[in-house]
């Protein structure tokens, strides 16, 4: 997925460089950002919210950093200019909404408070993104650029018009707040409405009852049928959207597809489950958020407490094993003297002197075995190194005949492999229905 700063550089093609093994190891450790070890937890946030069209100019100029004086105080201008889009719009928000509702040729029932468009946010917390490398005021790294990403397609998948982003007004990462996150914003639109199915009768005719009214059908569940028509064009629709999409369970669909795609490959707790509330606004995220915080800093201290326990118990386990071994301290003495050469006139210092040198003989016994399989399996290693010397031998030959007569096509090669290497995947369409149970 493409991705520009707002300054018109490059963002993730051409500045970041191919990752090492190495990395690639760090970040699918540290990635995670869920030490099971450390009960460190981090969690995802997915946010939904509504708007009617007088929002439309307030919210451009915020998300998009063309205001003067900005509403959000965590806006810090001089790393503006690190935010990076997936989509801005032309001449703002309300020219962007006018533009594609017209290019979708789309209707719109509007009311004093009918949503004209929604926004969603995707992020998590900040020492999630502090342990995919990312600094503040510093340029963005790979890791993080490549979740960004995948939120980017979820999102598409998930509320973009038939899977693209027709419908996306604006689509940014903010990184000049204290914490990334991916904004976008989009028009909920749908191009086929709900329609009752009513039972009919061996005539193919609608069945009534004894007022006279249609008899709507019933699924096995005792529950109202309903289906899905084509509609003749577009139309903007929040409560048809998010139906297609489950109703009241929409939201909770939604926490789990995000989970299911992505947070449990980052390793994101995915929050309450079974929960069918509403949409939050972003005052109650952000009460949601600091208490999350909270529960893992108590989470914390209860490890600390853990650690402090373990480590006071460790050191009374090695104070008794010391006491244990103090008898057996003139055993050691008798085996230092052996080794003077110096034979002892008493029977009971011999006979620790014995016993110590037994004791030593057994242990070398033991480090000679060692040292033997060491030797055997280093032999082995031996063995496979030399019968791969020949094909190893053919590789080298194969190199040096293109680099002398075909250069050209040896820097084009390795110039192409690194930039499939660099480039994120592309999104794999699915047809799973994100939206069913």
């Amino acid at each position: 997925m493409k991705l520009y700063r707002s300054d018109g550089q490059n963002g993730i093609c051409g500045v970041y460089p191919y990752l090492t093994r190495l990395q690639v190891a760090k970040f699918a450790l540290a990635g995670g950002i869920y030490y099971r070890r450390n009960r460190i937890i981090s969690y995802q946030v997915v946010r939904i919210e509504q708007f009617n069209k007088g929002s439309l100019g307030k919210i451009g100029g915020e998300t998009e950093r063309t205001s003067k004086h900005h509403r959000n105080e965590d806006i810090d201008d001089e790393r503006t200019p690190l935010n990076l889009y997936f989509k801005k719009s032309e001449g703002g928000l309300t020219a962007q909404w006018k533009k594609t509702m017209q290019e979708l040729n789309a209707t719109f029932r509007e009311k004093k408070d009918s949503t004209a468009f929604e926004g969603m946010v995707i992020t998590s917390d900040t020492a999630f993104f502090e342990r995919l490398g990312w600094k503040n005021g510093e340029e963005t790294p790979y890791a993080v650029m490549e979740f960004f990403n995948r939120c980017y397609e979820f999102a598409l998948q998930e509320i973009g018009y038939k899977g693209t982003d027709t419908n996306i007004l604006s689509a940014v990462i903010h990184l000049d707040e204290k914490t990334p996150h991916l904004q976008l914003y989009y028009i909920p639109i749908v191009d086929t409405a709900k329609k009752k199915v009513y039972e009919k009768g061996a005539d193919g005719k609608v069945l009534r009852n004894e007022k006279g009214s249609p008899i709507q059908k019933k699924d096995e569940h005792s529950k109202s049928v309903y289906e899905y028509v084509p509609l003749e064009q577009p139309k903007l629709c929040s409560s048809d959207f998010w139906g297609e999409r489950g109703g009241q369970l929409s939201y909770g669909n939604l926490q789990d597809s995000f989970h299911e795609q992505i947070g449990v490959h980052y390793g994101l707790d995915r929050g309450e489950v079974g929960s069918n509330k509403k949409h939050t606004t972003k005052y109650q995220w952000q009460k949601q958020k600091q208490e999350a915080e909270l529960a893992s800093l108590e989470q914390e201290k209860v490890h600390a407490e853990e650690v402090i326990q373990e480590a006071q118990t460790a050191v009374a386990t090695r104070d008794k094993a010391l006491e244990e071994l103090k008898p057996l301290q003139g055993y050691l003495d008798a085996f230092h003297e052996a080794l003077s050469g110096e034979l002892p006139l008493s029977p009971t210092k011999l006979r620790k002197m014995i016993v110590g040198l037994t004791t030593e003989y057994r242990r070398l016994e033991e480090e000679k075995k060692i040292t033997d399989k060491d030797r055997e399996n280093l032999f082995s290693e031996l063995q496979k190194t030399e019968r791969r010397i020949p094909e190893l031998e053919k590789y080298k030959e194969f190199v040096a005949f293109v680099n002398e007569y075909a250069p050209d096509k040896l820097d084009e090669a390795k110039r192409t492999a690194t930039e499939r290497k660099n480039s994120p995947k592309p999104p794999v369409k699915s047809t799973k229905n994100w939206w069913s149970k």
